[in-house]
This record gives C-alpha cells, structure tokens and sequence, in this order.
C-alpha cells in the first residue's frame, strides 16, 4: 500500500528542490531513453581474480540519473564490506543497452530493468537475437509507472480511453524517443487494451522528453506518454508540464489480470493522481510498470550473487541516501517487484537469500528451471 503521508512529504521536499533537479530521475539511458548501444565502459579487462578477488564494473546510466547514484552507492557499499569483491560503476548507453554489454564482456553486471532481462533472453526488441549469455535478475530498487495524458482542449474533449482515439491521422502522439523502454511501453498498453498494430492505426512521433513535454504546451503534440517513479513522484519534465499546460488523462483499458496474463514484461501497478497538482479525474492512475533492478549474467557464482545481495540489503540506507527517488528501496521492495516470468530467471544467490528471508515467490523463476 502507498503510504499516502509520506508521498505528500516526499513530493513536497522533491518540488522545493527545483524541477530541474529532477530531469534525469529515471535513468533509462545516458542520453535518450533506452534505445542506445554505445558505451564509455572502456576496454579494461573486468571480472579478473586479482589481489583483493573478484573485480566486478557495474554498467550504469547516465551520471546524473537515479539509476547511476544506486549502482556508485551499491559499489561502494559491496567494496567496503566484501572480501572477495571490489566493484566500480561505469556510465554506458543505458539500462536496455547494458544486457548486450554485460554479453560482450564491456561490464560484468548492471544496472537495468527486469523488461531488459526477459527481452535480452528472448531476442524480443530491441535486441533481434538472444544476447549470448543468459542474463538473471538479482535486486530491484524502483519502478517507472507509464500512462498517457492528453492537452486538456476542446477537440479532445471526447477522449477518455485510448479506444476513443480517431485513427484517420488527426491525433498525434508521441511515446518518448523510439527504441527505449518508455516506447515499448506505449504501444504494448494499447495492445493490452485490446488494440492491435497501433503503429498503422496512429501517428505516434518519436520526441526527447523535453521536447515532448514543449510540444504539448504549444499545441504541437495531443496525446503524450509520461511516467512517474516508485509511485511517488513525477520527473522533472513532467512536473513543468503539470505547471504549466492543462492536461488530462487518457485512461488504459487494461486490469491487472490482464497484464499478468500477457506474458509481457510489466506489472500492473496504481499510480496516486495526487502526484499532479491538476485533477486528473481519477484518484489512482490504472499504469504500466516496469522495475528498475541489478542484473547479473548466470555465469556469475550462487555464492558471490547471495555475498551482494545480502551486502546491499544489510546496507540499504546507503543506496536510500543516494537519491531521493530510492527510499523504498529494500528487500520487501524488490521482492514485490522481481517479474515473474519464464524468461526472466532470478539469480540464485538472489534466491537463496529472500528464500531466507521468506520472501520468495513461487511466482518466480529460479535459474534452473530456466535452463531446464
């Protein structure tokens, strides 16, 4: 349940310290969202048994985004109080490109989303092929709740569902950048809401966020995707919007079942209206989920995945004071936010340790009954 206290609390401190601060919360990638390859990790040999043990560089997003300060939080944290393992973050194209550069041996394990891991495993987009190694999920720590908005005009007055929108080209939309996540996301929400090849039916444009959110202020763009994070506050291109242009929401037409049902790799999640201060007509936001976690290749030892696991939730406070957006980071946290999903198989030191902790879900799938 969201503590709805504390949200007000949190959004509160958030707003005072500036809209521009929170730009770059979500980190799906080190410029746009999700659809790079390139990379800074460097050439470095990674991995290595040196003095001092295992050397891990864990693959980030850009260094001014939330997923970043968790992965330099989580490295510090593990180099301090682990014998075996020393680890260093390293900035790369981003939580989707990171699967592939984990496989190429650019990184050794990474910050991304459990969207990544299932698709990394299956060749799904925007991979084409399974990436080589098999890759495991290991720790969430937030989530990006995804819905549409729409300028809040006369014309688009009749819009309430997505299946209200006219499909003869007149509504334009945009879903973020092509090729991230965010992107995925949007057309995957109108095929859970039962309408099939949205991008024959639709104009749906590819936009920066920034850019995004000027072109519904100017009337330029009529229906965009937005996201909130860990359901407690918006980012910050989102916050300008909500202060400055009137928008409503363009509702899913999708329940929970649904998205469990799919196979897709999302959760259903209700993300509280009140992050807007706009009415937005309902008092929770039906949203797309996707979980934003610590991803290990399988290839990595059930004995140095459980040392990490246990390090970092033993030490949670300093992955919490990392970033604003981090506070419910923890082990409860990432239990409700592994996916549960055939194709995407939970690490097993992750799993020896939340079976410790009677946190496990049968729900899940461990690695091997992945492999077999």
């Amino acid at each position: 349940m969201v503590n709805d206290s504390s949200i007000s609390d949190r959004r509160s401190f958030l707003k005072a310290a500036g809209v521009a601060g929170l730009a770059g919360l979500a980190g799906c990638t080190g410029g746009s969202e999700g659809g790079s390859e390139g990379t800074d990790a460097g050439t470095e040999s990674s991995g290595s048994d040196g003095e001092g043990g295992t050397q891990w560089k864990m693959g980030t997003s850009g260094p001014d985004t939330a997923t970043h300060a968790s992965g330099v939080a989580m490295s510090q944290v593990v180099s301090e109080k682990s014998d075996e393992i020393s680890m260093s973050a390293q900035t790369t194209g981003g939580t989707a490109a990171n699967p592939r550069l984990i496989s190429q041996g650019d990184i050794d394990v990474a910050q991304s989303t459990g969207w990544a891991v299932q698709r990394a495993n299956t060749g799904a987009a925007p991979y084409g092929e399974p990436v080589g190694k098999t890759m495991t999920q290991v720790l969430p720590f937030m989530t990006l709740e995804y819905y549409l908005v729409k300028r809040d005009a006369e014309e688009l007055s009749d819009i309430e569902t997505v299946s209200d929108i006219p499909t003869d080209g007149s509504i334009s939309m945009a879903f973020g950048q092509r090729g991230g996540t965010n992107y995925f996301a949007g057309l995957d929400g109108f095929r859970l809401s039962g309408i099939d090849n949205p991008t024959e039916k639709y104009d749906i444009q590819s936009m920066g966020w920034s850019e995004q959110g000027s072109a519904l202020s100017d009337g330029r763009l009529d229906i965009a995707i937005v996201y909130g994070v860990s359901r407690e506050v918006l980012t910050g291109w989102a916050q300008e919007v909500d202060a400055t242009t009137e928008v409503d929401l363009v509702e899913w037409e999708f329940d929970e079942s649904d998205v469990s049902e799919s196979g897709m790799p999302y959760t259903y999640l209700e993300t509280p209206a009140d992050l807007w201060e706009q009415d937005l007509r309902l008092d929770s936001i039906p949203s797309l989920a996707v979980g934003y976690e610590t991803v290990f290749p399988a290839d990595i030892s059930e004995e140095l995945g459980y040392q990490f696991t246990k390090i970092v939730f033993e030490n949670i406070e300093a992955v919490r004071d990392a970033s604003s957006v981090l506070s419910r980071a923890g082990k409860e946290f990432a239990a409700e936010f592994l996916l549960a999903s055939e194709d995407a198989p939970v690490h097993p030191g992750a799993e020896k340790y939340l079976k410790e902790e009677d946190l496990w879900s049968e729900d899940l799938t461990t690695l091997e009954q992945y492999q077999s």
